[in-house]
């Protein structure tokens, strides 16, 4: 590699160095970082171009630093902090705070994306970012300040929902439905994610009812990408969606969707928030979990009734 006067490695080549350092793996490393391990492969090989000579070494547990590496590695960790601290003061003596959320495709785009304006129209001091995904967050790796996600009752979380599972379709369908086998009348529509959702038909189907009718076929209904794509299906008529109540409540309401039966049972996970150790206390993190109930409880009210 020809090294040009005044050139040093990019951030992230570092942030990769420490990283497999840290971790002793290029695939862990690859995690944490989100990027693909033949991206971590990459930096560090060119890295190790640069500097002329071998950062790592593969040993029985993993991969290990050379003499070389060790002997560079903690300066460059103490260096990215150091750069990290600058900026996030920075940052912050201009009046501009950075808030990142971890949250659910569902819930993301059924729930916190129609009232994320007014938050932010609210709060124009605080630079909120959204990172989408089921993999449960790790904080400080994952540089997340607070997350959302679906589980049972946890130390170190709070619960925000009080989500009840059931059947909605559009209102065109609800008409059609016959006293008995209602499920028959139109296909049980899926969507590829609901295996991170408990959101199953079998499983619901079987805490409803005693009996299943021979003709009910739950997994032969059309399957989307999507939550969203699913509950477009639906409301066009083309067959019932198995849901949770925040999902579809501004649907229920303005009467794009119905529930077609009565039945329906409180679900065993519902949405928690948790949030980073060092950031509890925080402004940011304050004023968004004060807006964050204020929206939920509406709806919390309406599950109790």
């Amino acid at each position: 590699m020809q090294v040009l006067p005044g050139y040093t490695p990019p951030v992230q080549t570092l942030r990769a160095l420490v990283a497999v350092a840290r971790l002793r793996s290029f695939t862990k490393a690859a995690d944490a970082l989100g990027i693909t391990q033949t991206a971590v492969s990459h930096q560090i090989a060119q890295l190790e171009d640069w500097i002329g000579g071998p950062l790592f070494v593969r040993d029985r547990s993993g991969v290990a630093l050379t003499r070389l590496g060790a002997g560079l590695v903690p300066d460059i960790a103490a260096l990215l902090e150091t750069l990290s601290t600058i900026l996030e003061r920075t940052r912050q003596s201009v009046g501009i705070q950075r808030l990142r959320v971890s949250t659910t495709p569902e819930f993301a785009a059924q729930w916190l994306a129609p009232r994320l304006p007014q938050f932010c129209s609210a709060h124009p001091d605080i630079d909120l970012s959204v990172t989408v995904e089921y993999r449960r967050t790790r904080f400080a790796a994952d540089e997340v300040d607070l997350a959302i996600w679906l589980a049972g009752p946890s130390t170190g979380s709070e619960q925000l929902t009080n989500d009840e599972e059931f059947a909605v379709c559009a209102p065109s369908i609800a008409v059609l439905l016959p006293e008995r086998n209602a499920l028959g009348v139109a296909p049980l529509l899926r969507y590829a994610g609901s295996r991170h959702t408990a959101l199953d038909w079998g499983r619901w189907h079987g805490q409803m009812y005693d009996q299943v009718p021979a003709t009910t076929d739950f997994d032969g209904g059309p399957c989307y990408p999507t939550f969203v794509e699913m509950l477009e299906a639906c409301r066009r008529g083309e067959g019932f969606a198995l849901v949770r109540s925040c999902l579809v409540d501004a649907d229920i309401r303005a009467g794009r969707l119905v529930r077609c039966f009565t039945e329906s049972t409180l679900s065993d996970l519902q949405y928690q928030l948790a949030i980073a150790p060092d950031r509890k206390r925080d402004a940011d993190i304050v004023a968004f979990q004060v807006w964050l109930f204020d929206q939920m409880s509406p709806m919390r009210d309406r599950s109790g009734e």
